[in-house]
């Protein structure tokens, strides 16, 4: 994935850690204070809400049957999502372009 700015060519990649802790979808780059947004991938969308939904049926599943060993499913399922989007980012979206110029601060 590319993280540089779509204005000023800085590298954003140091600051995703952060950015992770306080998800805005208007960021203002450090360099040129420009803003910028985040570029979502249909992919990244798609793989998040498919994980969520397995893990919600695992759980409830695992309830209603009062079964340990799905529980444990659960985990390894939660583990595999958490593991899938750097996995997607490394493979797939490696020159998907993570921040996007806003409409007016675009040159000219």
């Amino acid at each position: 994935m590319d993280y540089h700015c779509p204005l000023c060519g800085a590298n954003k990649q140091k600051t995703k850690f952060g950015q992770a802790m306080v998800p805005r979808m208007a960021i203002q780059c450090s360099k040129c204070h420009g803003v910028i947004h985040l570029n979502v991938h249909p992919a990244e969308t798609i793989v998040v809400l498919l994980n969520f939904a397995i893990i919600v049926v695992l759980v409830v599943f695992a309830y209603s049957l009062q079964s340990r060993d799905l529980v444990l499913v659960v985990v390894g399922a939660a583990l595999v999502g958490a593991s899938s989007l750097p996995l997607l980012e490394h493979t797939y979206l490696r020159s998907w372009p993570r921040y996007l110029a806003k409409a007016s601060n675009a040159k000219p």
